[in-house]
C-alpha cells in the first residue's frame, strides 16, 4: 500500500470496499470533522477536545442522573396532587432544587452526548464486524430508553408538560376498549381517585428504564478494553459545569395539569420531549409507527450498509510462541491463549474469534515473530523506502488528506497506526529512509479505542514490543484529527502525545469555560418554547357507562342493556360531534373531545344508548362562557354499587389500600399501635353526641386528631386516607367496620 490508495482501510488498492456508499460516509466525516474544526481551535489542543469523548462523557452523565435521581425519589410523593406539591417543595429547598436542576441538564446532555457518540462512529465506519454491529445496535436501544426515562420524568412532576403528555396518551388509546377503560379507570374518570397508582406506575417505569439503560450501557461496552469513563479533568469540568448552571439557572415548575385547560404555551425541552407537538395533531399512530420505523433502521443501518465482514487475522501455529501480547492488546477480546493439541507441546497458541474481530490489525503490531497476518499487513515491508521520507498514517487519515504528495516522502496507509510494529522502524531506516512518522489520531479518537495509545507506548519504550536501542526516538509521532495529515507532514513531532492530559491548567481554564458555555446552550434549549393553538376552547366528554343502569346524573336507569352508546355534543343547536364509544364487555367507555370558539354558548350532550336513534339521555344541558384555552369536562358514569362488607374487609386488609390491619386489630383485647377496633360498630354510636357510628367511624378515618381514645396521643395516624382511598373504598371500609358489634362493645 505505497501513496495513496483510492479508498480508506487495510485493504490493497484492488481489494473490494467492504462498505456500500463508503464514500458518502468519507464525505459525512471530512464534513463532521470541519464543523469541530473551531473547536479545536478554541481549546487550543488536540488533547482537549471534548469530541471523541463524547461516548464516555455520556456514561458519565449516566452516573449523574441515576444518582441525582435516586436523592430525589427520598422526597417523591405519588398521587395527582401530591405529586406536583412534592417537586414544588423540591423547587423551594435550596439543595433540591439544585439537585433537581443537576438531574434535568444532565439528562438532556446525555441525550445530546449519545447522539454526538452515534454520529462520529457512524460517519467513521466504526461499525464493521459482527460484535460491532451488535455494539450499535445496543447503542440505539440505549438512545431510545434514555428518550423515553426523560418522557417518563417530566410525567412524574404533573405539571402543564405532564397534561400535555397525558393528551398525546388519550389521542392514541382513547378510541381502543382496553385502552379507554385504562383511561378512564385510573387517569380520568371519577375511579381514579387521587392518582397515586398512576403515579406509582410512572415512577416504576422511569426506574425501570433508568436500569434498563444501565444494562444496555453495560452490553454497550462489555468485551473491549476501551475505557468506561472519560478522563478524570472531562468528569470534574462537567460536575463543576453542572453545579454552576444548577444554581445560575434553576430550572423551571410550570403550573400543575388542569383537566379543564386546554395544552397552553410551554418551554419544551427538545432533547426529551421534540416528539409531543406532532403527537398532539389527528396524526399520532402515523408518527409513532414512523418512529418505530426510524428506530428499526438505524440499529439495523450497519447491517445494510456492510457488503461483507472485515478480514480475519489468521495466525500461524508453527510461529506463535503463546506470549500474549496479542491477547492483552486486543482492543475487542477477540484473541485467547488456548493449549495446543499436541500434548506434548508446552507452549499455548493464540486463537482467533472470528464473530469479534474487526480487523484491525493491532495484534499484529504486537506480535515480533510474524504469526499473524492480515491483508495489507505487509504494506510497510513492501514499501521502497531508499532516499525518502516514510509516513505510516491509519486509513482516515488517508483518506482525509488535502494536498499533493512531495516527490521524497511515502505514505504507506494502515488500518490503524497500532498495526505497526514498532522494529519496522530499525527496516525501514536501514533500507535507506531518510525518516519515518507515525501519525495517529488524536487522543480518544482511535476508530479501534487504544490503537494510537499502544503506538505511543511502543515508540516510548513503555510498551513491548520496543523500538531496537540503535533506532530508539528516530521516529517522529504525531496524534492529530483526520484531515490533518499535510500539515502534520509539514511540522513533524509537533503533536507527539497520544495521553489525554491537559498540557496545562491555563489550557484546561479555557476548556472549562468551552463546557460551561456548551451545557448553558443546552440549559438554554430545554426552555425552547412550544406554542399550540390557544385561541379555541374545547368540550371533553368522559362516559363509564353501562346501558341499563343508572347514571350520577339520572333519576332511574337508562338505555337498552347490549346497546351500543353514541355521544351527541350539540352547540347553539348544532351537532358538532357525534362519536360512538368503545366496548369493554357491556361498558361503553371512552373520551370524545369537541373544539368550539370561545364565547358564551349553549350546549347540550346527550347519549343515545337505545336502538331508537332519536332518544337521547341528556347527561348535561348550560350556557357556560368558554374562555380560550380551557374546556367542559362532563362525566357521565354510573352509580357506584352499594358497597358491602366484604369489600371492606378487602380494603381493611390491603397492604395497598387501606392497610389498616397494621396498627389495628378487630380480636378483642387487641390493642397494639392503634385500639382494637372489635365492637366499633356499637361503641362508637356513644361517642359523640350528634354522630351514628358509621359518621363516627368515617370521622375517626379522615380527620384521626377529632377525637383520641385514652391511652392513645394526637398524630399517632395519619390525615392520609381523604387522597388514599377513592369514594366507594372509603364507604366499603365503614361499612365494614359498622359491621363489628360484637366484642367490645
Amino acid at each position: 500500500m505505497v501513496g495513496e490508495p483510492p479508498s480508506a482501510g487495510a485493504q490493497e488498492p484492488d481489494t473490494p470496499s467492504p462498505l456500500r456508499l463508503g464514500r458518502a460516509l468519507d464525505a459525512l466525516e471530512r464534513g463532521s470533522l470541519t464543523a469541530g474544526r473551531p473547536l479545536r481551535r478554541v481549546t487550543g489542543s488536540n488533547r482537549l477536545n471534548p469530541l471523541p469523548y463524547a461516548g464516555a462523557i455520556s456514561v458519565f452523565l449516566l452516573a449523574v442522573v441515576i444518582v441525582s435521581g435516586l436523592y430525589l425519589t427520598l422526597f417523591f410523593e405519588y398521587g395527582f396532587d401530591a405529586s406536583y406539591h412534592a417537586v414544588a417543595k423540591m423547587q423551594g429547598h435550596p439543595i433540591q432544587s439544585v439537585v433537581r436542576a443537576v438531574h434535568r441538564y444532565a439528562s438532556a446532555g446525555l441525550v445530546l452526548t449519545v447522539v454526538v457518540h452515534a454520529w462520529r462512529i457512524f460517519t467513521a465506519k466504526r461499525f464493521t464486524g459482527r460484535k460491532r454491529r451488535w455494539r450499535w445496535a445496543s447503542g440505539v436501544g440505549a438512545l431510545v430508553l434514555v428518550w423515553l426515562a426523560g418522557v417518563t420524568g417530566y410525567w412524574l412532576v404533573w405539571d402543564r408538560r405532564a397534561a400535555a403528555l397525558n393528551e398525546v396518551v388519550i389521542g392514541l388509546l382513547g378510541r381502543t376498549g382496553v385502552g379507554a377503560t385504562f383511561l378512564v379507570d385510573r387517569l380520568l374518570g371519577p375511579r381514579a381517585g387521587s392518582g397515586w397508582t398512576v403515579l406509582l406506575a410512572i415512577w416504576f417505569a422511569h426506574l425501570g428504564l433508568s436500569a434498563a439503560i444501565t444494562y444496555a450501557t453495560y452490553r454497550h461496552v462489555r468485551r473491549s478494553r476501551l475505557g468506561w469513563l472519560p478522563p478524570k479533568h472531562w468528569m470534574a469540568l462537567m460536575t463543576g459545569a453542572l453545579l454552576v448552571m444548577a444554581i445560575a439557572l434553576p430550572v423551571d415548575l410550570l403550573g400543575p395539569a388542569d383537566p379543564s385547560a386546554l395544552v397552553a404555551d410551554m418551554p419544551l425541552d427538545p432533547f426529551v420531549l421534540f416528539l409531543l407537538p406532532p403527537l398532539l395533531t389527528g396524526a399520532a399512530w402515523f408518527v409513532v409507527l414512523a418512529v418505530l420505523a426510524a428506530i428499526v433502521a438505524a440499529a439495523v443501518l450497519p447491517r445494510l450498509l456492510t457488503r461483507s465482514d472485515p478480514p480475519v487475522v489468521v495466525i500461524d501455529e508453527a510461529a506463535c510462541t503463546g506470549c500474549d501480547l496479542c491477547v492483552t492488546d486486543c482492543p475487542y477480546v477477540a484473541l485467547s491463549l488456548v493449549p495446543r493439541t499436541d500434548p506434548q507441546a508446552k507452549r499455548a497458541i493464540a486463537v482467533v474469534d472470528v464473530n469479534a474481530c474487526v480487523g484491525c490489525g493491532i495484534c499484529i503490531g504486537s506480535c515480533s515473530f510474524g504469526a499473524m497476518t492480515l491483508p495489507g499487513s505487509d504494506a510497510v515491508q513492501q514499501v521502497q523506502p531508499a532516499g525518502k521520507r516514510v509516513v505510516v498514517a491509519c486509513a482516515r487519515h488517508v483518506t482525509h488528506r488535502h494536498g499533493q504528495r512531495a516527490d521524497d516522502e511515502v505514505i504507506v496507509g494502515v488500518s490503524c497506526t497500532g498495526m505497526f510494529h514498532s522494529q519496522a522502524i530499525a527496516s525501514l531506516m536501514e533500507r535507506g529512509a531518510t525518516a519515518v512518522q507515525i501519525v495517529g489520531c488524536p487522543p480518544g479518537d482511535c476508530s479501534y479505542g487504544i490503537g494510537n495509545t499502544l503506538t505511543a507506548d511502543r515508540l516510548e519504550g513503555l510498551r513491548a514490543p520496543h523500538v531496537t536501542r540503535q533506532w530508539a526516538g528516530v521516529a517522529d509521532e504525531d496524534f492529530v484529527p483526520p484531515g490533518e495529515l499535510a500539515g502534520a507532514i509539514a511540522h513533524p513531532g509537533a503533536h507527539p502525545q497520544a495521553s489525554p492530559e491537559p498540557d496545562s491548567y491555563r489550557a484546561l481554564v479555557s476548556v472549562g469555560f468551552v463546557v460551561l458555555a456548551s451545557l448553558a446552550v443546552v440549559a438554554a434549549a430545554t426552555r425552547a418554547p412550544f406554542r399550540p393553538p390557544t385561541d379555541v376552547a374545547g368540550i371533553r366528554v368522559v362516559v363509564d357507562h353501562e346501558p341499563g343502569e343508572q347514571l350520577l346524573s339520572e333519576p332511574a336507569p337508562s338505555g337498552e342493556g347490549g346497546a351500543l352508546v353514541t355521544v351527541v355534543i350539540s352547540v347553539d343547536g348544532r351537532v358538532i360531534e357525534r362519536e360512538q364509544l368503545p366496548q369493554d364487555g357491556t361498558r361503553a367507555v371512552g373520551v370524545v373531545d369537541a373544539t368550539i370558539e370561545p364565547g358564551t354558548r349553549t350546549v347540550k350532550v346527550a347519549l343515545v344508548e337505545t336502538a331508537d336513534v332519536t332518544a337521547e339521555t341528556v347527561i348535561y344541558e348550560g350556557t357556560p362562557t368558554f374562555a380560550a384555552g380551557r374546556q367542559l369536562v362532563v362525566e357521565a358514569s354510573d352509580l357506584p354499587p352499594v358497597p358491602g362488607v366484604s369489600e371492606g374487609m378487602a380494603v381493611f386488609n390491603s397492604r395497598s389500600g387501606g392497610a389498616c390491619k397494621v396498627c389495628h386489630s378487630v380480636e378483642p383485647g387487641g390493642d397494639g399501635v392503634g385500639p382494637s377496633l372489635a365492637g366499633i360498630g356499637t361503641r362508637g354510636a356513644d361517642r359523640l353526641p350528634g354522630l351514628s357510628a358509621a359518621d363516627y367511624i368515617r370521622q375517626s378515618i379522615l380527620s384521626p386528631d377529632a377525637y383520641i381514645v385514652d391511652g392513645y396521643r394526637a398524630g399517632q395516624m395519619l390525615d392520609i386516607y381523604q387522597d388514599r382511598l377513592s369514594p366507594e373504598e372509603l364507604d366499603a371500609l365503614v361499612a365494614y367496620l359498622s359491621s363489628l358489634t360484637e366484642g367490645e362493645g
